[in-house]
């Protein structure tokens, strides 16, 4: 963490909500913040806190391991939701047990304008937004984003929990992935609505592109085809060359940590059967 204004803001939205509290349960995974922010907490939240940054994925599941409901629903500490928004979710995973995720249509936030609608992701061509029309019905995707996922917790016994491997960026997609692979719908429910306060792309810091790139090139070696693999990285260091350092350093650490990635790739691959 280490925004305490945003997370206060997103709790107090998250207490609004009209699902019922006594079917609730709020965690919190702090991730080494040093800014007090979780002294200023309601003593009501279940805290798990870690003394240094863990990543992204590794949180959530401590997150996970430490729930008791039948849904997970994961979210940022910088989103507002909708009043109606868990609730809705709820309600269109219960419709079909097939339903493994939901997610929700995400505004920038205190704007009306769309941040991220449902998309399909094609391992050769990236990522497809829906149309104007498919952003307004309900219908199926490949990937729901960890901002706004409410999540089956039976299907993660079957599938497993978010791989760790993925530091930030690129856990979402693979876990919708894996998903799909083991039978599972992947749902797009534009009734449940959230804001969220993405930061501007010309403002990444090296870092945060950092971790962009070195997700989103395991996502690819987990997930991606030999032939899909020799087509995607010539194509991807073309369009980026703005950002090579950024880029070159996550082919360096996608090399040295190729024998994890290798064991993902092998445990995907048994799900495809």
């Amino acid at each position: 963490m280490n925004r305490e204004k945003s997370l206060i803001e997103t709790l107090n939205s998250l207490f609004k909500m009209n699902y019922p509290k006594n079917r609730t349960e709020v965690i919190i995974v702090d991730n080494g913040s040093t800014d007090g922010t979780i002294e200023e907490l309601p003593s009501k939240l279940k805290l798990i806190k870690n003394k240094n940054n863990k990543g992204f994925a590794p949180a959530l599941n401590q997150g996970i391991k430490a729930s008791k409901g039948e849904y997970i629903f994961v979210t940022n500490d910088d989103v507002v939701f909708d009043r109606n928004c868990l609730s809705e979710l709820v309600k269109l995973a219960q419709s079909d047990k097939k339903i493994g995720i939901v997610g929700g249509k995400m505004f920038f936030k205190n704007s009306r304008i769309m941040a991220l609608p449902g998309f399909r992701v094609n391992l050769w061509l990236g990522y497809h937004p829906f149309d104007l029309e498919g952003q307004n019905r309900t219908r199926e995707m490949d990937v729901a984003t960890g901002g706004c996922m409410l999540i089956r917790k039976s299907m993660l016994g079957k599938i497993g929990l978010f791989d760790e491997g993925f530091f930030f960026c690129g856990e979402d997609y693979d876990l919708c992935f894996r998903a799909k692979y083991a039978g599972f719908k992947i749902m797009y429910y534009p009734i449940a609505i959230v804001w969220h306060e993405f930061l501007n792309t010309s403002k990444k810091s090296f870092n945060s592109l950092f971790a962009h790139y070195r997700g989103k090139f395991r996502f690819m070696l987990v997930h991606a085809s030999l032939p899909q693999l020799i087509f995607f990285f010539p194509i991807q260091l073309t369009v980026g060359t703005k950002n090579l350092a950024p880029m070159s350093k996550a082919i360096i650490w996608n090399i040295k940590n190729f024998n994890k990635t290798l064991e993902s790739r092998n445990k995907v691959n048994e799900l495809k059967k």
